[in-house]
C-alpha cells in the first residue's frame, strides 16, 4: 500500500450520496442521529454534564423513519456485494433501523448485534430509569453476486482486548470501551464523537488496506482518522461546517499513519 485518498465534504447526506457511484464503497459506518435532543437540555447538579439540545437531532416520528430509510436505502446502492454495513445507535433508534434493514433489504445480512459498554457512562440525570451505559452496532453485510463478507477473524483474536476477550480467544459481541478520551477531541468538541478504539475494532475486522470506507455523519472525522492511520480509504460527509472545521484541523495535523502510508486529503464543499 503507497497511499490512500480522503474526500471529506460538507453537505447534506442525503444529497451528497447521490454522487458518490454505486458499487464502489467497501464499507459503511454509519453514526446517524438518535433523535434524542431535547429543546431545553436537562442538567444535573452533581455533574456538568447537559443531555442533547442539537437542532440536526430533531424529528417528528414520521420525519425520523423517512430519513433513516432513505439514507439507509441510499448507502446500500453505494455498497459493493460483500461489502460491510455498521450502524450506530441507542434504544431510541436501533430498532428502527433493524427494522427497515430486515423489513426492505433482503439483500442485507445482519451478522451481528454488537453491544459496547461504556464503563464511565454519564449518570442518569431524572434518577426515574437504569443508567444507561452501552451503546448498539449492528453489523450487516450485502449479500450477491457470490461475494462473501470479509471477516478478519485471526485479526479479532489477537488484537481484540479488554476485560471481556482475552488475547487468543474469540471475541465476544459485548466490547468495553470507555468514553471518548479528552485526549481525542483537542481539536473540538462534538456531543457524539466516537472514541479511535471503537472504529479501530470496527474497521480493522472487516476490511484490507486500500478498501474504501464511507462515513455519510462524519462528524469530526473518527472514521476518517481510523482509515488513514490504517491504511484504508474513506469519504466523510458532514452537513455541520463547525463539525466540518474541527475535522479539517484534526486530520490536518494529525498526519500519522501506519508505515509511514502516504496520504491525500480532499476536502470539499457540496454545491
Amino acid at each position: 500500500m503507497t497511499k490512500t485518498t480522503h474526500r471529506i465534504i460538507l453537505g447534506d447526506a442525503l444529497k451528497v450520496l447521490d454522487t458518490i457511484p454505486d458499487e464502489s464503497i467497501d464499507s459503511v459506518f454509519a453514526d446517524p442521529p438518535y433523535n434524542i435532543s431535547k429543546k431545553k437540555g436537562l442538567g444535573w447538579k452533581y455533574s456538568k454534564h447537559i443531555t442533547m439540545q442539537e437542532k440536526w437531532d430533531m424529528f417528528s416520528k414520521d420525519e425520523f423513519f423517512k430519513f433513516n430509510k432513505e439514507w439507509i436505502d441510499k448507502c446500500i446502492k453505494k455498497l459493493k456485494h460483500g461489502g460491510s454495513l455498521w450502524v450506530c445507535g441507542s434504544f431510541h433508534n436501533i430498532y428502527q433501523l433493524g427494522f427497515i434493514l430486515q423489513e426492505f433489504h433482503p439483500e442485507i445480512k445482519i451478522n451481528n448485534s454488537i453491544v459496547w459498554f461504556k464503563p464511565n457512562a454519564q449518570p442518569n440525570i431524572t434518577c426515574r430509569f437504569f443508567t444507561e451505559s452501552t451503546e448498539h452496532l449492528i453489523w450487516a453485510t450485502k449479500n450477491g453476486n457470490g461475494k462473501k463478507w470479509k471477516f478478519n477473524y485471526q485479526w479479532t483474536k489477537d488484537h481484540i482486548t479488554d476485560k471481556l476477550n482475552p488475547k487468543g480467544k474469540q471475541t465476544r459481541n459485548v466490547w468495553i470501551i470507555p468514553l471518548t478520551p479528552k485526549k481525542e477531541k483537542w481539536a473540538g468538541e462534538h456531543p457524539t464523537q466516537k472514541p479511535f478504539e471503537l472504529l479501530r475494532r470496527v474497521i480493522l475486522s472487516c476490511t484490507n488496506e486500500g478498501d474504501t470506507i464511507l462515513d455519510p455523519f462524519a462528524g469530526t472525522g473518527t472514521t476518517n482518522a481510523v482509515a488513514k492511520y490504517y491504511g484504508r480509504n474513506s469519504i466523510g460527509i458532514e452537513i455541520n461546517k463547525k463539525y466540518f472545521n474541527i475535522m479539517k484541523k484534526r486530520l490536518k495535523k494529525e498526519q500519522r499513519t501506519l508505515n509511514d502510508i502516504k496520504t491525500e486529503i480532499i476536502f470539499e464543499e457540496f454545491k
